[in-house]
């Protein structure tokens, strides 16, 4: 039995580890990735399962982003000499992707152990700068010289079992922000919503790559990038679990959401694109929020997932912060001293103000 029959007879089929989760990104492969794969013995019975991405930083990580200012030119240099190689253990580009398995959970605190083990006796170990447990599915008690990163939330909307539709929603707001809505979802209007088939995600594959980067290029900082092949290949993998959604102005696509569906009850808004021209005209982004809890309510969804930056925009539709579980093993030096500065400066930027925002009555 090869590995891949392994790997396939040990992951239970809807976890986040299995074939059919993982093809989406490794048939799209992108850039500066490459993908590792450790199955693990005891006895010689296999006991689990870890699923490594190697990241290597590339200058497009960095180009048109904030950390890319004159003031912190120096910080993109730091960034790029020692923090050039990273091992995450999870799936960089999804929330609630834990990248590790076994048979038996008391055995998963092995995943520091052997973790550490890998890297040291990687011929090439010295050119990492630590490793990501990313998206832990639980929270640890004992993590070795890993350190638990707690400053990580991702925004969820709880439906409320009452929502049979939008109209339920709205009548749950306060009337300030009932007003908002109904401006909002009126401002759309002129624009043609529709749902994109396989050979049309793969006909419109430059345009939404070109509105995936018009939204990716105003963070902070992002670490990865999907290629103009990801939803192409994740439909292609997924199915009806993953759907695109286009917004049309005049036949002119000039957005889309794209979403995941979970056999958890959970529906997610994964990668987003827009056109910043129509942006305000149209409420866009906060169309595409409202767009999608209203898919999470038609399908029955009971949690939607938001995803971790845009806090504000998304506690005003009623997200809530769930904390997400990793754990990170840095090199002593300036890998950590650069990563402490890092931090602090993307937390403040994040700030505090989306802590006020309570829409429903």
């Amino acid at each position: 039995m090869d590995m891949g029959e392994q790997w396939a007879k040990l992951i239970p089929i809807n976890h986040s580890l299995s074939i059919k989760n993982l093809a989406g990104i490794e048939q799209s492969k992108p850039e500066g990735m490459e993908f590792k794969y450790l199955l693990l013995e005891r006895d010689s019975i296999v006991i689990g399962a870890i699923y490594l991405q190697h990241l290597t930083i590339i200058p497009s990580h960095f180009d048109g982003t904030q950390i890319d200012k004159p003031g912190l030119r120096w910080l993109k240099k730091s960034i790029q000499s020692q923090f050039s190689d990273v091992l995450i253990c999870g799936n960089l580009f999804r929330i609630h992707f834990p990248g590790f398995y076994f048979v038996n959970p008391s055995d998963d605190v092995l995943v520091f152990e052997i973790l550490l083990q890998y890297l040291n006796s990687n011929k090439e170990h010295k050119k990492y700068c630590g490793i990501l447990v990313k998206d832990s599915p639980h929270r640890f008690a004992d993590y070795g010289k890993f350190k638990p990163y707690h400053d990580d939330v991702t925004m969820e909307i709880n439906i409320q079992s009452g929502w049979q539709s939008m109209l339920d929603y709205k009548n749950c707001l306060s009337k300030k922000y009932r007003q908002r809505y109904a401006k909002i979802t009126n401002s759309k209007t002129p624009l043609t919503l529709k749902e994109l088939s396989l050979n049309e995600i793969k006909e419109n594959a430059n345009q939404l790559e070109k509105l995936y980067l018009n939204v990716t290029l105003k963070q902070s900082l992002r670490i990865g990038l999907i290629s103009k092949h990801y939803f192409y290949e994740m439909k292609r993998a997924l199915a009806d679990n993953f759907k695109v959604f286009g917004y049309y102005y005049n036949d002119a696509l000039i957005a889309f959401s794209s979403q995941i569906f979970y056999p958890n009850q959970t529906m997610e808004i994964h990668f987003i694109g827009i056109d910043y021209t129509y942006n305000e005209t149209y409420n866009l982004y906060f169309n595409i929020l409202f767009d999608g809890l209203d898919s999470a309510i038609q399908t029955k969804s009971k949690r939607l997932e938001l995803g971790r930056t845009a806090r504000i925009a998304k506690a005003s539709v009623g997200a809530k912060p769930v904390e997400v579980f990793n754990y990170l093993y840095l090199r002593t030096g300036i890998p950590a001293m650069t990563f402490s500065f890092f931090n602090t400066w993307f937390l403040k930027k994040i700030g505090e103000d989306w802590k006020s925002r309570h829409p429903f009555k």
